[in-house]
């Protein structure tokens, strides 16, 4: 990978990391940060078809979520093109107040890769495989039980069902 597109993506994810450490500190707040493994899988759909598209649409990822709302997460998944994709991101997850109670929005941001060859310009800023992406969602989740809409810029969306397994 080319340093000019390594460097402003390194601090991207260095901010995404260090932030909620800093505010922390900054606002003084001592309470303990407890995190939950959300594993979630589903299924993407295309808004338009292509003769190209081949590969099986299966998403199955992990996040890391923490009591303060910041997130971590690993994506793995058979991109459009049958080729074994991944995506390593950071992100922040907004609950809403009472009138929209378990419903949430999560906003990540980190690398993808695996979109190579004649189809490395499939995605933005794709340089020898790896790419960086911002990446909305809307959700909800009751217990410890959810339902993910992802939208995937302009090519589709992805649906995913996910658990919460244990809190530490």
């Amino acid at each position: 990978m080319n340093t000019w597109i390594l460097a402003p993506i390194t601090a991207l994810l260095f901010t995404i990391v260090s932030l909620p450490v800093a505010l922390a500190e900054e606002n003084g707040n001592d309470i303990p940060i407890t995190q939950t493994l959300y594993v979630h899988g589903g299924a993407y759909t295309h808004f338009h078809d292509d003769d190209d598209y081949e590969g099986n649409p299966l998403f199955l990822g992990a996040e890391l979520i923490r009591s303060d709302q910041w997130l971590y997460g690993l994506g793995l998944f058979n991109n459009s093109f049958d080729q074994f994709s991944q995506y390593v991101y950071g992100g922040y997850q907004f609950e809403f107040d009472n009138s929209l109670q378990n419903f949430h929005a999560k906003l990540t941001a980190g690398i993808i890769h695996g979109y190579k060859g004649e189809f490395q310009d499939k995605i933005p800023f794709n340089n020898s495989g790896y790419a960086p992406a911002i990446i909305p969602s809307v959700g909800w989740k009751k217990d410890k039980l959810g339902f993910d809409v992802i939208l995937l810029g302009k090519a589709g969306l992805l649906f995913t069902v996910g658990y919460d397994f244990f809190e530490f």
